[in-house]
């Protein structure tokens, strides 16, 4: 690197940074663990630069509100991941104390019992959370109708046929519905 090109610029004001300075008493308990970003400081910066209050305005409230959304949202995942690695944690345990009790061939039962415990909590959550949603039949009515019609005419198929057009439009409105996600 050259001797000119390690000199300060002509323009200080451009090269330093402005200074925001922040009292603890204006911070919110909730944010006062938080990092902040350099996109922070710059979007602080600019509301500095225009003349625009930093916290004021509805879009302020909005943001602060949207802000603590997220954070608790953020938490609760934070809350599930711990949760999820320390059963992972427990299987792993688990796994390492079978392996060595392998090598002597014997397996105690209590271990056993307990990785069933574990497995058992797992396929019970998975199956909570991605099994348990069943929608209720609303074309049911429809169903028993079309029924008792076959039961009544056996050998007249025919005559249950009008039935079958509303079956088919109940049904297709409650496609609709499912893939617009009501």
């Amino acid at each position: 690197m050259g001797s000119s090109q390690s000199q300060p610029s002509e323009a200080p004001s451009q090269t330093t940074p402005q200074v925001v300075r922040i009292n603890r008493e204006e911070i919110p308990e909730e944010y006062k663990a938080v990092g902040v970003s350099g996109a922070v400081i710059n979007r602080v910066n600019a509301h500095v630069r225009t003349g625009a209050p930093a916290g004021a305005g509805i879009a302020a409230d909005i943001d602060v509100e949207k802000l603590r959304a997220e954070l608790e949202r953020e938490r609760g995942e934070k809350v599930r991941l711990r949760n999820e690695v320390s059963e992972m944690r427990q299987l792993t345990d688990l796994q390492q104390r079978v392996k060595t009790e392998n090598s002597g061939a014997v397996v105690l039962g209590g271990d056993v019992e307990e990785r069933k415990r574990i497995f058992d909590e797992t396929v019970e959550r998975v199956e909570k959370q991605f099994f348990n949603y069943r929608r209720e039949n609303v074309c049911a009515d429809n169903e028993t109708e079309i029924m008792s019609c076959l039961k009544a005419n056996p050998n007249r198929l025919l005559k249950c046929s009008n039935l079958v057009g509303s079956y088919e439009q109940c049904v297709g409105n409650f496609r609709q519905e499912v893939l617009k996600g009501n």
